[in-house]
Formats: C-alpha cells, structure tokens, sequence
C-alpha cells in the first residue's frame, strides 16, 4: 500500500495539480478552491489538491467537518500545539469539564459539577470513534460501535478525587470530548476519498462515497470502518498522522481501493479503513504522489 507519514516538526508541502471539476460532486468547472486533502488542522499544508472542490460541496463538509475539529478534538488541538487559523493569542485557555457520578461499570448515575480548568493544566484527551470493518468487507468481528478515548489518567485521577471529597459521591469521572458518530465518520470518508484522488487521480476509480461526504446517504459504516493489524510500517512518535491507499488483495472486497488512517498512532488510536471505490485501471501501488507540475494519471 502506498504510504503516507505526516510529523509537523518536518513540513512538507506537496501540491496536486487540479483535476478541473470538482471531485466530490463532479459538476462543478467554475469557482473551484483549493483543497486540503488532509485537513489544516491535523496536518497544516502538507498535501494541497489544486482547485478542486466548489463552494456548494465546501459548504456541506465544512457543517459536519468543523464540528469534529473545532469540539471533538478543539482541545487535544490546543494541547498538542497543533496547526490552526487561530491566532495564538485568541485560543480559549479554559475548558468547562463537566464531572459525573458513575456506577461499579462505569456508568453514568447524576451530573455533579462543571468546573473551567485552564487547558495547560487538563490531562491530554483524545477522543475518536471506534468502529467494526466497514461491512461491505464481509468480515466477522466482535467489535462494538462505541466512543474510543486516550486520556492521562493520573492527572485526570486527581481532578476526580477532589469532586469526590467535594461531593461525597463514591466513584466520579470526567466526561470527555463529546464524539458524534456521524459527523466523525464521514470526515474520514471524505479525507479517504481526497487522498484516493491525490494519489492515483480522479477517473482512477468509480467512488463509493461522495454520497456520503454530501449528506445524501448515512450508510456510513458499509464503507467506513476500523481494522486493526494491517500497518505497514512502524510506529513512529513524531507522527501526528500516517495514511496509506491500495487495492484489497483477496476476499470477498478484493480489488477494491481503501484508504487507512490513524492519527496520532503512537496513542494506540483505532486504525481506520475506508472503502473508497473500485478501480477502473491498474494502480501502482509504488507510484509516487504527483508533484507540483506533474499531470494527473
């Protein structure tokens, strides 16, 4: 599978020349902007799609796609000193963190308190989705659908052991990142299906997700899904995120084209695998990533 590591300590910028429509609605010649393959917020310029994606499709990933970046992960951005718009002076410092009361299996009795914490003295949250394989694989896995998080455990420990003895409750947790499962799923068919065409080019393959990056279908977990095990490389701490694409080798979804995505792997976060389309050429799976100039396959 071709490769993709991203590390913002070495910023790399690759630019893809435009493949003159827009490649999510496939419609629009007009007007078309540039487009992170990858968003700004997790990986800042590193891969640029040239006029590529018109202001009506813009529109619609922007409602779902800044919810994910801005709250699911707007605090572990900060924490992480990660690529923002913002300046840095007028990020938000404090974090209202709402504490709750929780039973022997974790779950949730009564709300008890919501404190501001300032941001640099909360533990690192990272908060994802954690998925079965997309079903259009065919594979049995006992893997439930549920939020998945990373959070320092003695430092957020402490901040629950003073609500306890404020509050006399027996067992109390913090309530972390909220995850809205749709929102998060379909940012990463959407980033899947951008570095698809970055990589191998937009008549390449026959999408199966534009629908899904538009809103006009929910059948999100057919094609988006987790499968742990298949890295082909190592891991790597400086990576905030690592990306590869290829054809499925064999099984009932073999030839098909998926993407790959983990972000920040060293944190054991669920290995993403998206079904992007099937091929309508042969795919080099060693070609490199066209560079600014090149003509896209």
């Amino acid at each position: 599978m071709k490769l993709f590591e991203n590390d913002l300590d070495k910023p790399t910028v690759t630019r893809v020349p435009s493949p003159g429509v827009c490649i999510y609605c496939m419609v629009e010649t007009e007007g078309l902007t540039d487009e992170h393959v990858i968003p700004y917020a997790l990986a800042a310029n590193t891969l640029i799609l040239e006029q590529s994606c018109c202001d009506s499709c813009q529109g619609i990933i922007t409602s779902y796609e800044q919810d994910v970046l801005r709250h699911q992960l707007g605090v572990f951005r900060i924490q992480m000193d990660a690529p923002s718009r913002t300046r840095r002076k007028d990020r938000p410092t404090h974090e209202n963190i709402l504490f709750v009361e929780v039973d022997e299996m974790g779950r949730i009795l009564r709300e008890l308190v919501t404190k501001s914490i300032a941001i640099k003295d909360l533990p690192l949250i990272f908060a994802l989705w954690q998925s079965p394989p997309p079903s259009i694989l065919e594979e049995t896995v006992n893997r439930p659908s549920k939020p998945w998080s990373f959070v320092e455990k003695e430092v957020a420990m402490r901040f629950c052991q003073e609500v306890a003895e404020e509050t006399g409750a027996v067992r109390v947790a913090m309530k972390v990142a909220d995850v809205r499962k749709g929102n998060y799923l379909r940012s990463l068919a959407k980033t899947a299906h951008a570095v698809a065409v970055a990589n191998y080019g937009l008549g390449s393959f026959d999408p199966f997700l534009t629908d899904i990056i538009l809103k006009r279908s929910d059948d999100l977990e057919r094609f988006v899904g987790d499968l742990p095990g298949l890295s082909p490389f190592e891991d790597d701490p400086a990576h905030t995120m690592q990306v590869s694409s290829g054809e499925i080798p064999d099984g009932p979804a073999a030839g098909l084209l998926v993407v790959r995505i983990q972000l920040y792997p060293a944190l054991k976060s669920p290995e993403h695998f998206i079904v992007v389309g099937r091929p309508t050429r042969n795919l080099d799976p060693e070609a490199e990533i066209p560079k600014e100039g090149d003509k896209s396959p």
